[in-house]
């Protein structure tokens, strides 16, 4: 998948970095920090890249008024404010920057710990008042304190290796990460029913995805401690808002820190409003990434992963396209430009046989890849439905949309590696090669390539 940049939108605070990094390497960038969506709609048309932080909402509609754009960057990680789904449809990437703001993230987390377990903005908004209370400001040490983290990522790593030091224990889940990984940090991993009545404090890193909504429910506070304490510096949502200001209420939480809630900024009235009125409820307006460094980190990332992809060299930080990486790998590309002619010859030959079969009927594409080096199957399948599919779209077929698309117009594929050509019918005397069968009603047309020089394909028979 190759991507020519010329024009950058950048319609976020982003840092100067960011721009000063692609302006010198001879993009075009254009800052549109104060445009109302309605202007954003009619001047997207003209650019291959938008980079935004949170406030830019890359909705379906923005996505469609942009029939040049390639790839949509976060400066950031979080990616709820970008229709992902709509945007592989349209084959444009999506890239954040999934490291940038680790550390400014996991020092918030451990504030706010702190501030929480000891009562720091109350006692400080208190004596700003005048008031000198030192007894309804009685905190509780971390030392000795469970600790439990969900989502052992990037952040939640450092919260652990950075809370072990007050003596927390920590206690950790993680749908993905291995017991003995989670060991490596010093986080003894558990199932979520394991954790609930172990935990003190519960401190929330996971993405918002269907999974994670309301991961901290009412059915979860009842199996706490009712001296638990909830922080959440990730996402709203992930934490039920009425759930938790219900234990709140009721004495089965002790107290909840806040950084991030489902409505931004809150209205007054609301659940999310009376959260951050409560007393026991330490908040802040979603700093949590709000550093200096850690802005100035994104947007130097950003820059250059989307350099680093533009040169081929890596594919860093991309959210929808998970054989975009293995593309780049060197002996990969050969056998994805084989793959990718073969569909094209397919859909060339099937011009005039298999558009005589009833409208509706199915259309079945069968990729067999036989040798050492083609055992990238999803791969080549993707960059065999590219060349099958070419044209059907004005922004082009990449192997970002390859598979959806086909789904779209009824064409199912199937793939299988095999190690060598004597498990196939017609050709036996090849190590490597790939094998494409398109099949609609009652014609059938089948294609066999190899690779006889490096990056050319040729067929060997029809």
């Amino acid at each position: 998948m190759t991507l020519n940049i010329q024009q950058v939108l950048i319609s976020d605070p982003v840092d100067p970095i960011c721009s000063q990094i692609l302006q010198d390497y001879g993009m075009n960038v254009t800052y549109a920090r104060q445009w109302t969506k309605e202007r954003l709609l009619q001047e997207i048309q003209n650019y291959e890249v938008l980079i935004v932080r949170s406030e830019t909402k890359v909705t379906d509609d923005v996505l469609a008024a942009a029939p040049k754009l390639r790839l949509v960057g976060r400066a950031g990680t979080g990616l709820d404010n970008v229709d992902i789904s709509a945007a592989t449809r349209r084959g444009v990437l999506v890239m954040n920057t999934p490291g940038g703001n680790t550390i400014s993230a996991a020092e918030h987390t451990c504030a706010m710990i702190a501030a929480l377990s000891r009562h720091i903005p109350q006692a400080c908004a208190a004596l700003k008042n005048g008031t000198w209370d030192r007894k309804t400001y009685m905190g509780n040490e971390l030392h000795g304190k469970t600790l439990a983290i969900l989502g052992l990522g990037r952040i939640g790593r450092e919260v652990a290796i950075r809370m072990q030091a007050f003596g927390m224990k920590t206690i950790g889940y993680d749908p993905v990460i291995e017991k003995q990984a989670a060991a490596e940090f010093g986080v003894d991993k558990m199932e979520l029913e394991e954790i609930w009545p172990l935990a003190d404090y519960i401190t929330v890193h996971t993405p918002y995805i269907p999974q994670t909504h309301h991961l901290i429910s009412t059915s979860a506070l009842m199996r706490c401690k009712p001296s638990v304490r909830i922080i959440n510096i990730a996402r709203g949502g992930i934490v039920d808002e009425t759930a938790l200001l219900d234990a709140l209420n009721s004495a089965r939480c002790q107290g909840a820190a806040l950084d991030v809630f489902v409505q931004e900024p809150p209205k007054e009235g609301t659940i999310t409003w009376q959260l951050i009125q409560h007393p026991r409820v330490v908040c802040t307006p979603h700093l949590g990434a709000s550093t200096v460094e850690a802005q100035e980190r994104v947007a130097r990332e950003i820059a250059e992963q989307l350099i680093d992809l533009v040169e081929g060299r890596q594919a860093v930080g991309i959210a929808n396209a998970p054989n975009l990486a293995r593309s780049m790998v060197g002996r990969n590309k050969p056998w994805m430009q084989l793959a990718q002619a073969l569909g094209h010859l397919a859909n060339s030959l099937a011009e005039g046989s298999l558009d005589r079969c009833p409208s509706g009927t199915e259309t079945t594409v069968e990729l067999i890849c036989c040798g050492e080096g083609t055992e990238d199957v999803n791969l080549l399948a993707s960059s065999a439905l590219v060349g099958h599919l070419n044209g059907m779209k004005a922004n082009g077929i990449n192997i970002v949309n390859a598979a959806i698309l086909a789904r779209d117009v009824g064409v199912t594929i199937s793939t299988r590696h095999v190690g060598s050509s004597k498990y196939l019918s017609i050709v036996q005397d090849l190590e490597k090669l790939l094998q494409l069968t398109v099949a609609r009603g009652p014609f059938n047309i089948q294609l066999i390539g190899t690779i006889v020089v490096p990056s050319c394909g040729r067929g060997l028979q029809v």
